[in-house]
């Protein structure tokens, strides 16, 4: 007997108890399904800022930092390297004298200070998760990520 059959067959009450079986495991689907997503998203969110932190300790290695401050080119090649990573949303690198060589955006684009002087007022009305990091140079005056 085919499916259809069977539940014609089965009184009221079976019926309905067959129909509430099935609407709770679609319950019970669902409800799952939003906490995997939940707990996905919260992971996400706390893992961010400890790899904002890495990635910033790395580019500020004296290497990395000296190859950045040279030239646009260099930081924007240096911004490119960051491109694979997806949470990060926007980079910025300002030169020593606080004015901005180069820039990377994801997604729509937010309206990033062009001088590091207006970045501490952008900071506080961002509503979004951001870390400044001093990037040595061998001049004495560092730059910022």
């Amino acid at each position: 007997m085919r499916l259809r059959q069977r539940l014609e067959n089965l009184p009221v009450g079976r019926k309905l108890l067959a129909a509430l079986l099935v609407l709770l495991a679609a319950v019970m689907l669902v409800a799952n399904l939003a906490f995997i997503s939940a707990a996905y998203w919260i992971t996400q969110q706390s893992m961010a800022p400890q790899a904002l932190h890495t990635l910033g300790r790395l580019i500020a290695s004296p290497t990395l930092s000296k190859e950045a401050l040279h030239s646009s080119a260099s930081a924007e090649a240096l911004l490119k390297r960051l491109d694979d990573y997806a949470p990060l949303r926007a980079a910025i690198i300002y030169d020593s004298n606080g004015n901005s060589l180069a820039q990377l955006q994801r997604g729509e684009k937010l309206q990033l200070p062009q001088q590091l002087s207006q970045l501490q007022n952008w900071r506080e009305t961002a509503f979004r998760t951001n870390l400044l990091v001093d990037l040595p140079h061998p001049s004495g005056r560092p730059g910022a990520l």
